[in-house]
């Protein structure tokens, strides 16, 4: 199998409404593609993956509060989601995605009492699939002819 395997796999999840598993084959694909393509001095699946996701959308959110403290989005992404959709089969209670799956956007809400929900935006699952289909590592699995284009129908252009 390859990564393009998994944004396959990740885009017939989404388009079937079985969003955390598309989630969890897009952070697969982030994964690999982060260790295929990280600077030797990075050790650990950890430093990799954050440092692969700090581009691109992930770079214009400083920290959010989440479980009264601060992390990076990438941070969160790796230990609250990527860890917990492997090890524990499910997002955390205290994570939920909002809005409409069709018309994805970025947003990040930090949910107050009584919940202290973080809230975040289907726009990010594209987001991730957008970091990975582009990255110069997998140029080979994602060439322009024929490759499908990420993302729900039209959901680049309003999802910002």
């Amino acid at each position: 199998m390859s990564i393009k395997h998994r944004i396959d796999d990740a885009l017939a999840l989404y388009r079937a409404g079985r969003f955390e598993g598309a989630l969890l084959n897009v952070l697969v694909a982030a994964a690999a593609t982060s260790a295929n393509e990280a600077p030797k001095k990075l050790t650990g699946d950890r430093a990799r993956f954050e440092t692969f996701l700090k581009k691109g959308a992930f770079t214009r959110i400083a920290k959010v509060e989440f479980r009264e403290e601060m992390h990076s989005l990438p941070h969160i992404f790796y230990k609250w989601l990527r860890c917990e959709l492997v090890h524990e089969a499910g997002v955390p209670f205290d994570i939920e995605f909002i809005g409409n799956p069709e018309d994805p956007m970025l947003s990040v809400r930090a949910g107050g009492a009584p919940n202290y929900v973080l809230q975040l935006g289907y726009g990010w699952f594209f987001e991730i699939l957008e970091l990975v289909q582009s990255a110069p590592t997998n140029s080979k699995q994602f060439s322009k002819e024929g490759a499908e284009p990420a993302g729900a129908p039209d959901a680049h252009s309003s999802r910002r």
